[in-house]
């Protein structure tokens, strides 16, 4: 038996104390992945999701191919993620670090862990959404899903939504039994994560100079033509 919790078929035992040390530690690193997907979901809404035009209508005028690339990796990453998250506690005899691993190889108090187990079916719900994509184009590409070219991993509207506020919950259910506090706001905005926002309005700033550009003349735009020489960045070239 390790300091972790002993696997017997597959089911993870409940050996470790919320008070122990390797349970703060656990909980504390959970709660840090969870809040490094939310802020990855954040950048995805802000620059993908966002209904208005001119959202959509910014990415194409400024690096159209650029921005698909980058929303196929960021879907398919967060697939993945939230796919692994939730896969069972343990795999092959060994543990995995995820919601049934964290919920069950901890000795939660008793009215905590009746929450615990309530969040975890709404994590569970999510889970068999985009199982199909996890197993067949995100673990590793299945030969007909790939040439059937079908959509996997679709879910209802807002069913990602209330998967991310599960899981926020589970680390404040569990940050709170082993240090006394809730983990407390993931709000990107509050750690940096406004950083997309900033990006948009940069993005937002550039075309309007563009445009700006065109329809100048003489001292204006050469004033205009200076200023984004200045602001000019040459790239090396990639070997």
């Amino acid at each position: 038996m390790n300091d972790r919790g002993k696997t017997i078929n597959h089911t993870v035992l409940k050996t470790i104390s919320y008070t122990d040390e390797t349970a703060k530690e656990i909980v504390k690193r959970f709660c840090g992945h969870v809040h490094w997907l939310v802020r990855l979901r954040h950048t995805y809404k802000v620059l993908f999701e966002d209904e208005q035009p001119s959202c959509q209508t910014l990415m194409e005028k400024t690096a159209s191919s650029f921005f698909s690339d980058l929303t196929r990796i960021l879907q398919e990453y967060l697939l993945l993620e939230c796919a692994k998250i939730t896969d069972p506690a343990t795999s092959n005899k060994d543990d995995n670090f995820t919601v049934k691993y964290l919920i069950s190889s901890i000795k939660w108090p008793d009215d905590k862990d009746k929450e615990l187990t309530s969040l975890l079916a709404i994590t569970e719900d999510f889970r068999n959404h985009i199982k199909p994509a996890r197993h067949k184009l995100l673990a590793h590409l299945d030969v007909q899903a790939v040439l059937s070219d079908k959509p996997l991993g679709e879910f209802p509207k807002d069913e990602d939504r209330t998967f991310f506020e599960a899981l926020e919950n589970i680390c404040n259910i569990t940050h709170e039994a082993c240090f006394g506090t809730i983990y407390g706001d993931m709000s990107p905005i509050t750690v940096g994560g406004g950083d997309v926002i900033s990006l948009r309005k940069t993005l937002e700033h550039a075309v309007a100079v563009r445009q700006a550009l065109l329809e100048s003349s003489g001292l204006e735009k050469k004033h205009l033509l200076l200023l984004w020489q200045k602001a000019r960045h040459e790239p090396r070239p990639y070997v």
